[in-house]
């Protein structure tokens, strides 16, 4: 082979090697999320993610991690709802690119897609801002929601959103409706501060303002068994759906909203308010403060407590079973684990004032009359007094 020849096949050799290191090299780099049906976020690193600002022309919620657990930033620092953030986040990685063009002025006011800080331009031309942060405060994301796109179906839902990325130009029509997110500070909220199983209350206790007047006491003889009456008596009957309802208002309880833990609102004081202890089986006792009188025109206001009262020997239970069948003993968590737990929960949940709805706040009732069946006239002819 002549050494002219040989140059030669070693250059196109050298090219096709280059060619080949650069196709590696391209297959490493993620693919474009521009591209028709690719994620336009799938590199988003969401356990870097530390801060999420979500900004309307309106207003906004600031999401901060701190340590273990996220808070919401303007109201006064409380638990903000994990999994909602989570499913937010789980939510952007998985949205996929509709189509891609090129913004302009036009654009961006048709589709609502300018920045919802731009003061200039009218608030149906803005959008919703989403910004997230690492710990030292690098830029993560940077994205503009716009306007929800209604698809041909007969519903005339809308079936796709324009979003713009800070980096630009492009606008782009997802796959996914993000403006589910595009809410304020109150919906971002730990809804349930408490989690309390009816079937493991094993007294009802109601108190008057100060907690000296006993209303009513209620107890289940064991667990399992239906409320009993224990103060005050009465010749009337109670209202099973109304002890239902007060026996069931813990467990179900879902706040609407905070107040600000500096300036508690006067109603919820100690000494104003009635007062309802939930006694459980286990020893932890909840002491709700639900604040006087309200109405959908004035807000509902409660205030929880917790603490730990070492329970007595459980009452002996006639068995149907033969003697001679033995029964493996319940798992129980340590008096001390409880009573620590007690602790952490009251630290938790004392500083906080909650709103809470109308319908909701009746549940906790303090008036004892509330809880007995109506007398008929027959009743109340026999009660009367004889001339």
């Amino acid at each position: 082979m002549k050494t002219k020849t040989l140059i030669i096949l070693l250059i196109i050799l050298g090219v096709f090697a280059g060619a080949g290191a650069l196709v590696i090299h391209l297959r490493d780099i993620p693919s474009p999320s521009g591209e028709m049906g690719a994620y336009l976020l799938e590199q988003l690193p969401a356990n870097e993610v530390v801060s999420i600002v979500i900004e309307r022309p309106t207003e906004s919620v600031s999401l901060t991690r701190k340590e273990n657990s996220w808070v919401v930033e303007e109201r006064f620092g409380y638990p903000a709802d994990f999994s909602k953030i989570s499913d937010f986040v789980k939510t952007l990685k998985q949205v996929k690119v509709g189509r891609k063009f090129a913004s302009s002025e036009k654009i961006l006011k048709r589709l609502s897609l300018k920045s919802p800080g731009d003061t200039g331009a009218p608030e149906g031309e803005r959008g919703t801002g989403i910004r997230m942060k690492d710990k030292e405060g690098k830029p993560i994301l940077g994205m503009i929601l716009g306007k929800t796109r209604t698809g041909g179906n007969e519903r005339k839902a809308p079936d796709g959103q324009y979003v713009m990325l800070s980096k630009g130009p492009e606008v782009y029509l997802i796959d996914k409706i993000l403006s589910s997110f595009e809410v304020g500070p109150s919906a971002w909220l730990e809804k349930s501060p408490v989690k309390v199983d009816d079937k493991e209350i094993r007294k009802i206790l109601c108190l008057g303002p100060g907690g000296k007047e006993v209303v009513y006491t209620f107890e289940r003889p064991g667990r399992g068994k239906d409320f009993e009456l224990t103060a005050p008596s009465t010749d009337r009957k109670v209202k099973k759906t109304s002890l239902n309802r007060v026996s069931n208002a813990l467990s179900s309880l879902q706040i609407g909203d905070v107040e600000n833990p500096s300036t508690p609102p006067e109603s919820i004081q100690k000494g104003i308010s009635p007062r309802l202890d939930y006694y459980l089986f286990d020893g932890r006792a909840y002491r709700v403060y639900p604040g006087n009188a309200c109405s959908a025109a004035a807000p509902c206001y409660l205030k929880l407590e917790v603490g730990y009262q070492e329970p007595g020997p459980a009452k002996k239970e006639k068995d149907d079973t033969a003697a001679s069948e033995k029964k493996e003993p319940a798992a129980e968590t340590p008096q001390k684990d409880l009573a620590a737990e007690a602790a952490r929960q009251n630290d938790r949940l004392t500083p906080w004032v909650y709103t809470i709805p109308e319908w909701q706040h009746k549940a906790f009732i303090t008036a004892f009359d509330q809880l007995l069946e109506k007398e008929d006239e027959k009743d109340k002819a026999a009660k009367a007094p004889v001339k």
